[in-house]
């Protein structure tokens, strides 16, 4: 069988193995005979720098697990095995965390030999913050002075003075992946794609207060609009690793659908988000009291009708990951429509701007949807909200 193919941003080592094998094996088994037998070891953490959004959330929660004393006492120091996607950010993390990449030499060895109770798989998977920590701690990373400075400067050169707040809106395609990671098949995500032009009304009524960032690194189709407070950031030719932190980080709300770049406004720097055409709905976001979701629609071929919550969790199709799987079983997915977005959107400022009024319509179904999560997954804490018009317009949602 063929071996895959390493992605093109991985650090290469085997072949300077037999140059710093040999002289590391010693200090590699002096730090394993020091962690049998002191009360704090020391572990090396494989920090996930490839995708800015595991970048991102992996390390802001690994940080607020340390704060809350979820994590024993260490001596920790962190590596990376790849070239990271956004040195802007790493640098930020750089700054709060001991990484020290001499020892992903040590790392390579020990992994060799099953980790040797010296590596730390932690920040490959920390969770999916289903307890709410990162809104419980402090927030871990923070710009210099001379950041800020440049980012201002590079935001004036896109047309926008800062003088107005700013949305950033990201809509998710394929063309990153094409591009990133060549060496998978990604096929399988495919249903997880929207079509950025149908937030076009959600663009125009934001645009008569906010000016509106249009995401990403790089983007499949422009907005089809043309409006001096919609900015097209993949297209401007002036995206830098710099405004890709700094943009949702700094932003009133951040608008997604849940992929990547958003972590950075809702983890590091707990910036309010929206979530519109989310999907899986297994992995729906319980956290951030801040936060509102709204979900793509499961719809039952083989039934004619959309299916309902506890059907779309009871039979496990809420939590795959895999298109080619859900076709297979009769479901297709509807994305929210251009109404369905707008809506959420207006809840979103109404709420931030302090003048939402909760009907007792909404605060019934706001329980009859939670309820029905609570009764599946009892030990997550459900801060969070679905968008009110989405439920009072899908009662399927709510049984």
């Amino acid at each position: 069988m063929k071996k895959p193919a390493q992605p093109r941003y991985r650090i290469k080592l085997r072949w300077f193995r037999p140059l710093f094998w040999p002289p590391l094996i010693p200090i590699v088994f002096l730090i394993w005979l020091f962690n049998k037998i002191s009360p704090v070891p020391l572990k090396i953490y494989l920090m996930r720098v490839d995708r800015i959004g595991h970048l991102a959330e992996n390390t802001e929660q690994v940080c607020c697990k340390i704060d809350l004393g979820l994590i024993e006492r260490q001596f920790r120091i962190y590596v990376y095995r790849d070239i990271p996607c956004n040195m802007v950010l790493f640098g930020m993390w750089d700054r709060v965390l001991h990484v020290n990449q001499f020892f992903l030499l040590i790392y390579d060895i020990c992994k060799k030999f099953g980790g040797l109770g010296i590596l730390s798989n932690e920040m490959q998977d920390p969770g999916r913050n289903e307890y709410n920590i990162v809104e419980k701690c402090k927030q871990h990373i923070a710009f210099t002075d001379d950041e800020v400075d440049e980012a201002k400067r590079q935001c004036s050169t896109l047309g926008y003075d800062g003088k107005n707040q700013h949305v950033c809106v990201l809509g998710r395609d394929n063309a990153y992946l094409l591009l990133h990671n060549k060496h998978e098949d990604n096929s399988h995500y495919e249903y997880r794609n929207v079509d950025i032009n149908t937030y076009i009304p959600a663009l125009e009524h934001l645009v008569a207060r906010h000016t509106v960032f249009r995401m990403g690194s790089i983007a499949k189709d422009r907005i089809r609009i043309s409006h001096p407070r919609i900015i097209d950031y993949p297209f401007s030719g002036k995206r830098s690793e710099l405004l890709d932190v700094y943009l949702p980080a700094t932003c009133r709300f951040f608008i997604t659908c849940g992929t990547g770049l958003d972590s950075i406004a809702s983890m590091c720097f707990r910036v309010p988000t929206l979530y519109v055409n989310f999907i899986p709905v297994d992995l729906l976001v319980n956290w951030g009291s801040s936060n509102i979701t709204i979900f793509k629609h499961y719809w039952s071929t083989q039934e004619k009708r959309f299916l309902t919550l506890s059907e779309i969790l009871d039979s496990g199709v809420g939590a795959s990951y895999d298109a080619h799987r859900l076709k297979e079983v009769g479901v297709e997915i509807v994305d929210n429509s251009p109404e369905e977005i707008l809506d959420a959107v207006r809840e979103m400022e109404a709420r931030l701007d302090g003048a939402w009024e909760e009907t007792p319509e909404d605060t019934q179904l706001q329980r009859a949807f939670w309820e029905i999560f609570t009764r599946r997954h009892p030990n997550r804490e459900y801060v969070a909200r679905i968008g009110a018009a989405f439920l009072r317009g899908n009662p399927n949602w709510t049984r």
